[in-house]
């Protein structure tokens, strides 16, 4: 067994080179094709592949970069915008639940260099089967593909349930406009969705404005970024023909942990833990803490990933070898789990415990804020809470009238900078050191 790299866009090609990498016993090496050509080879050096496929399109962007050991296999990719599954692929896949690696995802933080994920056949197939159960899919369901098939919640939480109970899937460019999101749902009656909450805000600013709900919609499974509150009721309130459920999950835990379904949907949850999975929460000393208590989230489940690709640099475990999953968040009294931000993010200031991703739901449920990130930057000598932000106007007095009703006056950003971009890294997740930058760089007036 080896493993094989794999750089495209979406597209049926990409998925049937992905199902003969697994039909021949290697494990697919999963990288993004918007990522510069020498990081991509850094990481395919890293994880000692020994052939890529890549779409012809990416082919001279990486082709100087690439070592004598990594051959390169071109492909090209139907010029077709959007498609659903041939059968033949389906037909193709085989079910495998060995313990052998299945695929390497980079993944990265917030902070510090993407991580090469190892995950087994067993690890993805398995937590497929358990989103299987509560998806309850039928016949007439036809599941839509929007992000990229290289992230994990892709490929095991859409393309896997799609494969393993033959349900129609539509493959579709991820960089679009709304409106053609909305277009390629009515064309193919899609009634299956996962989206992050940026696409959701989109989709439903775009609904209203034209007055359509998404008719054929059954379900729409919101993962893979913080939720302000606001965002979750209005758009609850807008698509009534449709459930609107969050989730959480992270790579390292195949990737779901935990979903909503109709009996536990509240707008602050991610829902309860999925089939087969168990979730606690302890103190920083690894004792197990009560109901409504915040605390690390700890997951046991079959579906953990197998190792990191380079070394082990996983969070030690807090209790009895259960997954750390370094978030921060509590169980409530019915068992819902709630996600409050990382650890690794959380604010010391005046000897406050600041959780920005807490700050952050309540300025963005600011109706004129279209995305923003909170920070603490060290400025003359004295740490100083601040908020980076996109909108079209200055609303940092506004704002902070606002805020004063809704949080604790220490939770409240001191400077407010407008930006036009959010850094992020390239796996599309903020960049802390690049956002304290642009915060530094304003206040310091360069």
């Amino acid at each position: 067994m080896g493993r094989v790299a794999l750089i495209g866009e979406n597209s049926v090609e990409y998925i049937d080179i992905l199902i003969t990498i697994w039909n021949n016993g290697d494990c697919a090496v999963l990288i993004d094709c918007n990522i510069p050509p020498v990081t991509a080879v850094e990481m395919m050096l890293e994880a000692q592949v020994s052939k890529c496929y890549i779409q012809q399109k990416y082919y001279d962007k990486i082709s100087d970069s690439i070592s004598k050991s990594i051959s390169l296999i071109s492909y090209e990719k139907e010029n077709c915008s959007d498609r659903l599954l041939p059968v033949d692929i389906y037909n193709k896949f085989q079910e495998n639940y060995s313990k052998d690696e299945a695929i390497v995802i980079y993944s990265s933080g917030t902070t510090g260099k993407s991580k090469g994920i190892v995950l087994s056949h067993f690890a993805i197939n398995t937590n497929a089967d358990s989103i299987i159960d509560y998806m309850q899919l039928t016949k007439d369901d036809c599941i839509y593909i929007v992000k990229n098939i290289a992230h994990s919640s892709s490929i095991t939480g859409e393309l896997l349930v799609a494969l393993k109970t033959k349900t129609p899937i539509v493959i579709a460019p991820v960089v679009v406009p709304p409106r053609v999101i909305i277009r390629n749902i009515e064309t193919y009656q899609v009634t299956q969705i996962c989206i992050n909450p940026t696409i959701l805000k989109m989709l439903l600013e775009e609904c209203r404005r034209k007055s359509c709900l998404l008719y054929p919609l059954r379900n729409i499974y919101v993962h893979g970024a913080k939720t302000h509150d606001k965002l979750g009721e209005n758009a609850r309130n807008f698509f009534t023909n449709s459930n609107i459920y969050f989730e959480y999950g992270l790579t390292e835990a195949g990737p779901r942990v935990t979903s909503q379904k109709v009996n536990n949907s509240s707008n602050l949850s991610v829902g309860k833990p999925i089939l087969g999975v168990d979730v606690i929460i302890v103190d920083d000393l690894g004792n197990v803490v009560g109901a409504n208590t915040k605390g690390i989230i700890h997951v046991k489940t079959p579906s953990v990933y197998s190792n990191y690709v380079c070394g082990d640099k996983k969070l030690p475990s807090l209790y009895s070898d259960w997954l750390n999953t370094g978030d921060i968040g509590y169980l409530d009294d019915l068992g819902e789990l709630y996600i409050i931000g990382r650890k690794d993010t959380m604010i010391n200031l005046c000897a406050h415990k600041i959780y920005p991703i807490e700050v952050e739901k309540q300025i963005l449920a600011h109706s004129k804020i279209n995305e923003c990130v909170v920070t603490m930057v060290t400025f003359q000598g004295e740490d100083v809470l601040c908020c980076l932000y996109i909108s079209n106007e200055d609303i940092q007095k506004d704002i902070k009238s606002v805020l004063s009703n809704v949080l604790m006056k220490y939770e409240i950003p001191k400077i407010f900078v407008r930006t036009d971009i959010i850094p992020k890294t390239r796996n599309g997740k903020v960049s802390l050191i690049d956002v304290n930058e642009v915060i530094l760089r304003e206040l310091k007036g360069v």
